[in-house]
């Protein structure tokens, strides 16, 4: 058994969501979790603050952010493994042994809820059918990344039009915050769309935003990344210059937003398959 420690062992958001990484590891036995003062056999580290290195124990650093936004506070060759959404850039990893980069590419959409996404995808017929009382939503709390400003800008585009709830932290006009976890999908399926473009574009960075509201029975407003990966009639792409228009007429059609709101957001849904492989491959061997 491969014991794992967290640099950070307090943030429980952290935790959580990599405890769902390696979720078919905790069940099997190949993997369990311990007190960094347990003598672990690996530490995992997150991308957002500086952490220690303990002498004997190597560090796996684990990023759910586009690499250009949240930089690395070290050099990437002195990990063990780097797993991430997306592949960092070359220069992050400094001088080292050679041989191959130990990188892991992961799904972070595939894990960042509260339950399995294949539970989640059971549950989506109900939340297809839950009455649509609302609009449009849009839940966003931060203003970090290159796309964050751009995101502000089409909320105001469509809210100009037809109102849009905002529940988040930025542009809030409902007096309240939404909620979190799975309550979060229930709160959505309320509404025909949801506003979720990522923070920022880089290859290969797409997060949970736009499933959250395919999930939901929710048509997403998105633009990222994710574009190259989704079914487009699945969604409407705010990087159009006429999505807008497109909006309108969807929101117009009852039919037409039916078929496209049942439609599945992905071309290939994302799964851990390759993720479990190269971790046993590079951690459990």
């Amino acid at each position: 058994m491969l014991r794992i420690c967290y640099a950070e062992e307090k943030d429980r958001d952290f935790i959580r969501w990599t405890g769902n990484l390696l979720r078919s590891f905790l069940d099997d036995g190949r993997v369990g979790i311990v007190r960094a003062r347990d003598r672990p056999d690996l530490m995992l580290a997150s991308i957002w603050r500086p952490h220690r290195f303990p002498a004997g124990v190597p560090v796996a650093l684990v990023s759910n952010e586009n690499w250009l936004v949240y930089p690395p506070h070290f050099r990437l060759r002195r990990y063990k493994a780097v797993i991430g959404v997306c592949p960092p850039p070359h220069y992050y990893w400094g001088d080292g042994p050679a041989g191959p980069l130990p990188f892991i590419l992961y799904p972070y959409e595939a894990v960042h809820f509260d339950q399995p996404i294949e539970t989640l995808y059971a549950q989506r017929e109900a939340r297809l059918r839950a009455p649509k009382t609302g609009f449009c939503c849009f839940v966003v709390s931060n203003t970090v990344g290159g796309m964050a400003q751009r995101r502000l800008e089409v909320f105001q585009r469509i809210n100009a039009w037809q109102h849009v709830d905002s529940a988040g932290a930025q542009l809030n006009n409902t007096g309240f915050r939404a909620p979190r976890g799975v309550q979060f999908l229930d709160w959505i399926a309320k509404y025909k769309f949801m506003i979720c473009l990522e923070n920022s574009d880089a290859a290969g960075y797409v997060t949970e935003k736009a499933l959250q509201a395919s999930l939901a029975g929710t048509v997403p407003i998105y633009d990222g990344c994710g574009l190259t990966q989704f079914n487009r009639d699945a969604i409407v792409d705010a990087s159009a210059p006429g999505f807008l228009d497109e909006l309108k007429a969807l929101d117009a059609d009852a039919a037409e937003y039916q078929r496209r709101q049942h439609l599945d957001l992905y071309l290939r849904r994302p799964s851990l398959l390759d993720f479990e492989t190269r971790f046993a491959a590079l951690l459990l061997s």
